[in-house]
């Protein structure tokens, strides 16, 4: 396989089903271990797929280095590592459909597939290979760096878009409390308004209710007293 073709391979992701974590290599020198980590796109995430025949060899894009086989190991519970390209049939896999979307990987030499240490969850938890029990855990899919950075982009963009309302109604907010504060301020400074007049009372004071007496009538003098 020439350089040029090998160029022409788009490095991939390795994902674990069960876990939705990266194959990934943990360290530059040979005998590092392979291990399972939160996907980042970093480069030690990143596999060149190089075929040979009927199987591929996996080139970690940090090291240069091929997925291999501790020892050459063929039992199950030997872990993965990455060593020099040595041409070996322990660096050989072949992947073995079992859906659209994921596919199983199988070692040449083994016979066994690739799975993670004891089922675990957790970063760092070693990749091994394991007689095929059609597990999730042993089921794997590839995924170009570009698919990553565009979820990246789509949780940005979602994240705009939810602040985005937040800021429309706190504006509106301020806006209200900025009409509220002259409004305020032209209650407080209009003039009270001025007391209605007092109704005058048509009732007559007392003295007035009282009639003044009738004036005597003057009698006329009779003979006698004249």
């Amino acid at each position: 396989m020439t350089m040029a073709a090998k160029e022409k391979q788009e490095e991939v992701l390795i994902i674990n089903r069960r876990t939705g974590k990266a194959l990934q290599c943990m360290g530059l020198d040979n005998g590092t271990v392979v291990a399972q980590a939160a996907l980042t796109g970093e480069d030690a995430q990143l596999w060149l797929p190089v075929p040979v025949g009927k199987s591929v060899k996996l080139l970690n894009k940090a090291t240069g280095k091929a997925l291999d086989l501790m020892h050459g190991g063929t039992e199950a519970g030997t872990w993965a590592q990455t060593w020099e390209d040595v041409g070996g049939e322990s660096q050989l896999w072949q992947w073995v459909k079992v859906t659209a979307t994921y596919k199983k990987l199988l070692n040449v030499n083994a016979g066994k597939v690739l799975d993670i240490v004891d089922m675990r969850d957790d970063d760092g938890a070693p990749a091994q290979i394991w007689d095929d029990v059609d597990g999730v855990g042993q089921q794997w899919k590839t995924a170009a760096p570009s698919v990553l950075k565009a979820k990246a982009q789509k949780t940005e963009e979602a994240s705009a878009q939810e602040a985005v309302p937040q800021k429309a109604s706190s504006k509106a907010k301020d806006a209200e409390e900025t009409e509220a504060v002259p409004a305020q301020a032209e209650a407080a400074e209009a003039p009270a308004p001025e007391p209605a007049p007092k109704k005058r009372s048509c009732r007559k004071p007392k003295g007035a209710e009282t009639a003044a007496p009738a004036p005597k009538k003057r009698g006329r003098k009779s003979k006698t007293q004249a």
